[in-house]
């Protein structure tokens, strides 16, 4: 990460060890311009790799061109511009253990997507752990029973799977539950389930509300068409790589989906990284760009803690410490912060976080004079000096907040320092970019914007329809894949029943 740079010349301050970094900057302090392009040049040029949040998403159009003349593979997830993004599919890491009979690992991949979908509980666990069996059953349903079906492998469908399956039929019966009674007790998705199966009807009714609500980005068609398969490896550590999670800056609607890629991109990451001796052969940056819009991610200050070492480093970017305070808690937050081993200061009016900012600089003494003198009736004079000792912080609330652009305050575990930090148009990233003046920037963008190709939508979602099966019928019928003909002329060859059951469960 750049710290800042000399007032003359090119030469750059930055951190190259395995630390994490904090930057706080309110809106319009210029944390895209001072500190993420910069820092992404240096990272370019070092050859590590690269994930971006990026709420504007001009990161990617003024890095890409750059990246590219580097070798880099540009990688877009853009929430922003569906139809124009790469895909990304957020249950492969389940199918890949599927498709190689592990389904330990499978269950465990499950839960922790749902554990990221969902967030922590903030009512009565049973509320929590109910929507999460939900979850959790449905995904491994749609993963498990259709091996031979990827199409149907994806968050959509598992949506539209719990939103038919968990209506009642004309019996009053539950779809999944009948779906589910007839499946062995070796399919994962009939253990995972058991955690609702124990509450009451009408409680059910909330989890399969609450699960749907969750998932419901995923009934959009454009989410769909880039989320319903995945176009690049993803455990491929080797490459250099850059990926940009383009998101509205208008809305936080798609920072659920940010922070389950970042977990899942990480938990990748840390597998490779154990295969490798321990470290990944490209060290790895998180740049994430308001980091203070992101969902929970479970084990968060745990992942702070080992992940430089494994070569993964994350730049987080807030507004002020209420933002994490609000997400994680204020012990939690306390420790994700004491896990980022460098703050870089831009501008903040937040009260809370320039306390904390002043008393992590800490205090130091100064010698104050003190003068006296006395007179007798005589005329004589008596003049005494004497000095007093006392603590003061380095820098008060108030004098941190007159820090502005281009100085940035820099504090780590060593002495802090107030660095020279310009704009990226006063420094040499500039013209390596190919940026210019606000106006040729905009026409950049609106260049590259324009060349980006379109995926075509005519042939629409690609839906399992397993629940047409059990739509307005009873177990027996539902079960029943070889009914008997209306008017039967010859009377029909015996047929084994269970036979017949066994061939039906097969084709589901």
């Amino acid at each position: 990460m750049i710290l800042g740079k000399t007032k003359k010349g090119n030469n750059f301050f930055f951190v190259n060890d395995d630390t994490h970094t904090l930057c706080i900057g309110a809106t319009r302090s210029g944390k895209s311009r001072t500190v993420v392009l910069p820092s992404a040049c240096l990272q370019a040029l070092a050859g590590e790799n690269m994930i971006f949040s990026d709420p504007k998403g001009e990161l990617f159009f003024y890095l890409s061109p750059f990246l590219k003349r580097l070798g880099y593979e540009v990688i877009t997830l853009d929430f922003e511009a569906p139809l124009k993004s790469d895909r990304y599919n957020f249950l492969q890491p389940i199918i890949d253990c599927i498709n190689q009979d592990n389904v330990p690992k499978a269950v465990e991949a499950t839960w922790d997507i749902v554990s990221c979908l969902v967030g922590k509980s903030t009512s009565e666990p049973i509320w929590h752990n109910g929507e999460c069996s939900i979850l959790a059953c449905g995904i491994l349903a749609v993963v498990y029973d259709n091996k031979n079906n990827p199409q149907f492998q994806n968050l959509t469908n598992v949506y539209y799977f719990l939103g038919e399956m968990c209506k009642a039929n004309k019996d009053g019966q539950l779809p999944l539950e009948i779906y589910l009674r007839k499946k062995p007790y070796t399919h994962p998705a009939k253990a995972l389930v058991h955690i609702s199966d124990v509450a009451p009807s009408r409680t059910k009714g909330s989890f399969f509300t609450s699960a749907l609500a969750t998932l419901r980005l995923f009934a959009n068609q454009n989410i769909y068409e880039m989320t319903c398969s995945t176009d690049f490896d993803i455990y491929d550590g080797e490459r250099k790589r850059a990926l940009f999670i383009i998101l509205p800056d208008e809305k936080s609607t798609y920072y659920s989906v940010a922070s389950l890629f970042c977990t899942q991109h990480y938990q990748i990451l840390t597998s490779i990284a154990k295969q490798n001796g321990g470290r990944l052969t490209r060290r790895t940056n998180y740049n994430l760009d308001e980091f203070g819009n992101f969902t929970y991610i479970p084990d968060f200050a745990k992942m702070l803690t080992v992940a430089g070492g494994r070569g993964m480093r994350f730049n987080l970017f807030l507004q002020d410490f209420c933002q994490l305070n609000e997400i994680y808690g204020e012990n939690i937050a306390k420790t994700i912060r004491g896990n980022c081993e460098t703050w870089i200061y831009l501008q903040s009016d937040n009260p809370d976080t320039l306390r904390e900012l002043s008393d992590k600089l800490g205090n130091y003494t100064i010698k104050s004079p003190s003068l006296s003198s006395s007179s007798t009736y005589g005329g004589n004079t008596n003049t005494s000096a004497s000095y007093n000792y006392t603590a003061r912080k380095l820098l008060e609330i108030d004098e941190i907040k007159k820090i502005n652009r281009p100085y940035q305050l820099v504090t780590s575990r060593n002495n802090p320092a107030v660095f020279y930090s310009p704009d990226i148009s006063k420094t040499v990233f500039n013209k390596m970019l190919g940026l210019g003046d606000k106006k040729h920037n905009i026409e950049l963008i609106k260049t590259l914007n324009a060349a980006r190709p379109v995926k075509d939508t005519t042939d629409g979602m690609a839906l399992w329809k397993i629940w047409e099966k059990y739509k307005d019928k009873d177990e027996s019928e539902a079960f029943d894949t070889n009914p008997k003909p209306a008017t039967v002329k010859a009377a029909p060859k015996p047929v084994s029943i269970i036979k017949n059951s066994q061939k039906s469960l097969g084709e589901m």
